[in-house]
């Protein structure tokens, strides 16, 4: 197994979570949910770019670092959502 590091590690989950939902023909039944799942994994991109550009540059303030973690809670928080918006429809039905 190949191990990125840090926030890649999620993108590359999410995204493959994502794949593996439109390969069993579950995103569309729940695609609302999965927009909410696509839009973390969104967040958690920017904030490695941002994680990368402070590793790369430097530190560059501190503005840039309360914005890589304010991207990953974003993320977090987007991803949940989605997936508790998932399980309570799956649920229901």
């Amino acid at each position: 197994m190949v191990i990125f590091g840090g926030l890649l590690d999620y993108v590359i989950v999410v995204f493959l979570v994502l794949v593996f939902a439109e390969y069993t023909k579950m995103r569309s039944k729940l695609d609302k949910q999965f927009a909410w799942i696509a839009g973390g994994a969104v967040w958690f991109l920017l904030a490695h770019l941002f994680d990368s550009t402070l590793t790369f540059m430097g530190q560059l303030g501190e503005i840039q670092v309360y914005g890589l973690w304010l991207f990953e809670f974003l993320g977090f928080l987007f991803v949940l959502i989605g997936v508790l918006l998932a399980g309570i429809k799956l649920i229901n039905k």
